[in-house]
């Protein structure tokens, strides 16, 4: 899996900075996934080597604007591209979402060739799972900000395993299905006697990876269940530490709360976005953007601070 940062700023984009969304890659898959929607995020897709035709799920952390009001765009300029025949895209996040996305539609005739099925979080709930397969399962979880928001987190079910596939070739084992059943550790019997046991042609195992996606929160011990032991937790960071008191009045977070988050949840690595503006190469501040990076690492040492267009691979 990889993540791509299409837009990393907070409230509203910057010459460097687009509103929040990010892209979550499943590789050799053929498929995307969205994390919130901002203003402009078709046109950062253009930029990047993603293809809309390929995005199957968008999870919408919260109603302010600058994470849905890229979501009616992007969905019209997919229609116009691929026509009829392409998947449809499921669509997650809190009460209201349906009404905002149906009536933006409505008013300005916007015409959408393909499915759109969208899911609603029950209000009653606080935190659950709002889809899984054979392979993945999404739960999210009700963060602290000043309307309902949400924190998503994306587990793979099973753990991955490195099979050796030149072991496998010079003992001769024909290829084929049998690879799969080995790689999985199972034992395997051919027809003419021959026994291979799984165990003897995988190493590596690993447990199965898991990313969150924090949406804008003052510190939570929800997002702490969530996000315990996770390989990536990407949070929010408006404000530094020094400017405490304005994130609380605003129900955000700052760099050394992102990062006590991480730390007390143990997770491998931490990546800040949804930076303010105030902290651009060119204000008036004597706080910059490095400087909630050194504030976070102070805390936690494995962070990053994230950029428009920065991949990261899991």
């Amino acid at each position: 899996m990889k993540v791509i940062f299409l837009g990393t700023s907070s409230g509203m984009p910057t010459l460097k900075r687009n509103v929040s969304s990010i892209a979550l890659v499943f590789i050799n898959k053929n498929k995307l996934w969205l994390w919130d929607c901002g203003e402009g995020t078709q046109q950062q897709i253009q930029k990047t080597s993603l293809k809309l035709s390929k995005l199957e799920k968008i999870f919408i952390s919260h109603l302010h604007g600058d994470h849905v009001f890229g979501l009616p765009g992007l969905l019209a300029s997919r229609g116009l591209r691929g026509g009829k025949n392409q998947q449809k895209v499921q669509i997650f996040g809190p009460e209201g979402l349906d009404i905002y996305l149906k009536e933006t539609l409505n008013i300005t005739k916007t015409y959408i060739p393909y499915e759109i099925e969208i899911e609603i979080i029950p209000l009653n709930l606080s935190a659950g799972i709002i889809w899984e397969d054979e392979e993945y399962i999404v739960r999210y979880t009700e963060v602290n900000h000043n309307i309902k928001t949400y924190a998503y987190s994306v587990e793979e079910k099973k753990d991955r395993s490195h099979f050796l596939i030149d072991k496998a070739r010079r003992l001769n084992v024909p290829l084929g299905p049998i690879y799969r059943t080995l790689k999985e550790g199972k034992t395997v019997e051919l027809p003419n006697g021959r026994i291979f046991q799984g165990k003897y042609f995988v190493n590596e195992i690993r447990k199965g990876r898991k990313i969150v996606f924090c949406g804008d929160t003052t510190y939570c011990e929800n997002l702490l269940h969530l996000a315990k032991g996770a390989d990536l937790l990407i949070h929010e960071t408006t404000f530094s530490q020094q400017e405490e008191d304005l994130a609380k009045r605003n129900f955000h977070s700052t760099a050394t709360i992102a990062a006590k988050v991480a730390k007390q949840a143990r997770v491998k690595k931490l990546i800040l976005t949804h930076i303010s503006p105030r902290y651009s190469s060119n204000n008036k501040l004597v706080i910059t953007e490095s400087d909630l990076l050194v504030e976070a690492q102070s805390v936690f040492p494995e962070t990053i601070l994230a950029e428009d267009f920065m991949e990261y691979e899991i």
